[in-house]
């Protein structure tokens, strides 16, 4: 009898724990059948191909949280990206190249540790046209976008990093990511510090309208004593009509031999299961004794099959002066393609 009060005393005391803690595993998987073609000075070249992250990076990950009591939680998330063309993980030899952190959470706000999304790119990715995808950023899958003509994009996901993101107050809120470079005494970053990196973000999320400014400095490295800094400025926002939700923001970015401006603004129509969004941007970059500009449009068609199965149809152009060429690049891709989350 005690023994079988013991044992059940202790299946209760796991079932209690097991209530409070949980793990998910889930992903997305996104392919599409393009068209892309590359036209400099007026010669192109056509590829038709099977590629990944039309609309969506493809990725499979674990998160995670434990109830610590007090209002405090522990959370983790694993995150790996790969290319569903191939099979290839995104990033060779990282296996969780998306994210990588720990922290915890409580009604103060939530500190993370590891490798995680900049507070500057939180901002952009809730703005940005077209979903963030299909777009004109240069770190998008689809291509080198409007920005490629000057400065290179910032970090979007910082490793060796400490996060700190504010809870809700009345619709503001804010969230800070230190990256610590961790490779001072490098080769070829002698006599310069550690390529750091540090973003800032303060919003204002209430009903259909959002608007927030972000910061961030990416330190580069040092090259003949002389360390410069990638500095980028962003200001955004969207508001939710109903009937359609637009999105716009301006940034700008600068070290100490270029300074470049950006600007975008999109728009995304629903239409029940379906919804169709377009967007427009426009970039110039000057230094270096020449201006160079950039613009380019896309637009973007989604179908949901299910809660969790759509079907897209895509199509970008951009016109850009990329890294200094002479002649102008001009990029046309078309995309029909499937996206899974499970």
């Amino acid at each position: 009898m005690k023994k079988s009060l013991i044992a059940l005393a202790v299946l209760a005391a796991s079932g209690a724990a097991m209530a409070q803690s949980s793990v998910t595993l889930y992903g997305i998987a996104d392919a599409f059948v393009g068209s892309t073609e590359t036209q400099i000075a007026g010669i192109g070249q056509r590829q038709t191909n099977v590629s990944t992250s039309g609309v969506n990076g493809s990725r499979w990950g674990l998160k995670g949280s434990e109830d610590l009591g007090g209002g405090m939680k522990a959370i983790f998330t694993l995150e790996s990206g790969f290319n569903l063309d191939t099979g290839a993980q995104k990033t060779a030899g990282s296996i969780f190249d998306r994210q990588a952190f720990v922290g915890l959470q409580s009604g103060f706000g939530t500190v993370s540790v590891g490798r995680q999304y900049s507070a500057y790119d939180n901002l952009q990715g809730a703005t940005n046209q077209n979903y963030d995808a299909f777009s004109f950023n240069a770190r998008s899958g689809v291509n080198g976008g409007v920005a490629a003509n000057g400065i290179q994009d910032y970090t979007n996901r910082i490793s060796n990093s400490v996060a700190y993101a504010s809870p809700d107050f009345g619709g503001f809120s804010g969230a800070v990511v230190y990256g610590f470079g961790e490779n001072k005494n490098t080769v070829g970053n002698v006599n310069g510090d550690a390529t750091d990196s540090a973003s800032v973000h303060i919003k204002y999320a209430n009903g259909p309208i959002l608007v927030g400014y972000a910061y961030q400095q990416d330190k580069l490295a040092a090259i003949g004593g002389v360390q410069d800094k990638n500095k980028y400025n962003l200001v955004g926002g969207s508001y939710d009509f109903g009937v359609a939700k637009l999105t716009a923001s301006y940034n700008t970015a600068k070290n100490n031999v270029l300074k470049d401006k950006e600007g975008q603004i999109g728009v995304v129509v629903p239409f029940g299961a379906a919804a169709i969004s377009a967007g427009y941007a426009r970039s110039k970059s000057e230094g270096l004794g020449t201006d160079r500009t950039g613009k380019g449009y896309s637009v973007l068609a989604t179908y949901a099959l299910s809660k969790r199965t759509g079907l897209y149809l895509g199509a970008q152009n951009t016109k850009a002066h990329i890294a200094f060429a002479a002649a102008e690049t001009e990029t046309t891709v078309y995309g029909l393609g499937v996206r899974h989350s499970f």
